[in-house]
């Protein structure tokens, strides 16, 4: 009798022993898309798995990452089954979305259409309504180094782009002038309408910890007379967020910081502790001091 097959679900590369009409026909579509493993090197005695970051895109697009939100939740917010019905309600999404739970009070929000996720992006905060109550929330682009004791660097801002000549309002133009600040995510309805043509404005997602800059410049070229042409474009940030190192938050400058203001307290604090050993110790010392002269005399007036 031939061998029957294991009733056991099969393993990655795992061959299958039923070799029926339907697994011969699909014989070669499996091994096309067999899954190639990254090679496991023993560095210092432990296992390492390398990736690089081109990979890390690429794996992040294949799991929709490229188009997730972290959404932060405060205390009391309601249970994971009721948010996955409020949200997409609340924020008007269209398309499908997954909504799980990435760690304490964060959500993590993956939308299959753009729109949606450049809609609820855009809501960098506000409330959810759930029985009579309000529950706030922030949201956040996803990165790979998500902390959740930790605020991203990254965040979405509203530019500026002062007197651009009109005819670069068209859209490659535009996006091209805007990728110097940051990834470009939607344009204002007014700059798609072209009716308001000394401004054009772009959202983009910006790392606030990097540099920003002032102006962009362009370079005009005349293929036929190369003569080239040189013009400095102006760029305002609309609402700039702050961003601080110590905290790992946004919203607030350095003399804002809780925990700052909490750390110079104590440090203060600890200073007048030390001060006032300081003067314990010196007092010892006085006393020590008296007492052995006190005791010197007395030794000398025995002796007389």
């Amino acid at each position: 009798m031939a061998a029957a097959a294991s009733p056991q679900s099969q393993t990655v590369g795992e061959s299958n022993l039923n070799n029926t009409h339907a697994s011969l026909m699909n014989y070669n579509r499996t091994a096309l898309t067999k899954t190639i493993l990254k090679p496991i090197q023993l560095i210092h005695g432990e296992p390492t798995v390398r990736f690089t970051f081109k990979e890390l895109d690429e794996y992040a697009v294949e799991e929709g990452l490229h188009q997730a939100v972290i959404m932060k939740l405060s205390y009391g917010a309601p249970s994971l089954q009721e948010l996955r019905k409020l949200i997409p309600k609340q924020l008007v999404i269209k398309g499908r979305c997954l909504i799980g739970s990435l760690a304490a009070r964060h959500l993590l929000i993956r939308c299959d259409l753009y729109e949606d996720f450049c809609s609820v992006l855009s809501k960098q905060f506000g409330y959810l309504q759930f029985n009579g109550e309000q529950h706030l929330f922030r949201n956040f682009p996803w990165t790979q180094n998500f902390n959740p004791k930790e605020e991203t660097s990254k965040a979405l801002a509203w530019v500026s782009l002062l007197d651009l000549p009109p005819n670069l309002f068209a859209r490659r133009p535009l996006l091209s002038i805007a990728s110097a600040i940051g990834k470009s995510i939607a344009i204002d309805k007014a700059t798609q309408d072209r009716t308001r043509p000394s401004t054009a404005r772009v959202k983009v997602i910006l790392d606030l910890m990097d540099k920003h800059p002032k102006r962009v410049r362009m370079h005009f070229l005349d293929e036929q007379s190369g003569k080239l042409v040189e013009h400095y474009q102006q760029v305002v940030f609309d609402n700039l967020p702050f961003y601080y190192t110590y905290c790992k938050h946004q919203g607030h400058e350095d003399d804002d910081c809780r925990l700052m203001i909490q750390k110079n307290k104590r440090g203060e604090g600890n200073q007048d502790d030390i001060r006032q050993q300081g003067d314990k110790t010196n007092n010892l010392e006085q006393l020590q001091g008296d007492a052995r002269d006190f005791l010197n005399a007395k030794k000398k007036k025995k002796k007389n």
